[in-house]
């Protein structure tokens, strides 16, 4: 797993998650092959929890390694 800052068509905040990729380039590859990607928020919610998540592929502007 690794830390990307994700920027998203439609939000104006980016979103920073926990996804099964090695680095950029192991994610430009599954985006390239899958319409939707999992993985967990990298901050906790209120309750503490750290969310899954599945965003679709065709929504990603913008991915920045964060690790």
């Amino acid at each position: 797993m690794a830390n990307f800052t994700i920027h998203l068509m439609g939000q104006h905040q980016p979103i920073t998650l926990d996804l099964p990729c090695n680095d950029i380039d192991d994610l430009a590859d599954q985006s390239a092959t899958a319409r939707y990607l999992t993985g967990h928020m990298a901050q906790a919610d209120g309750d503490g929890v750290c969310r899954r998540v599945m965003i679709a592929t065709s929504r990603i502007q913008c991915a920045i390694e964060a690790d």
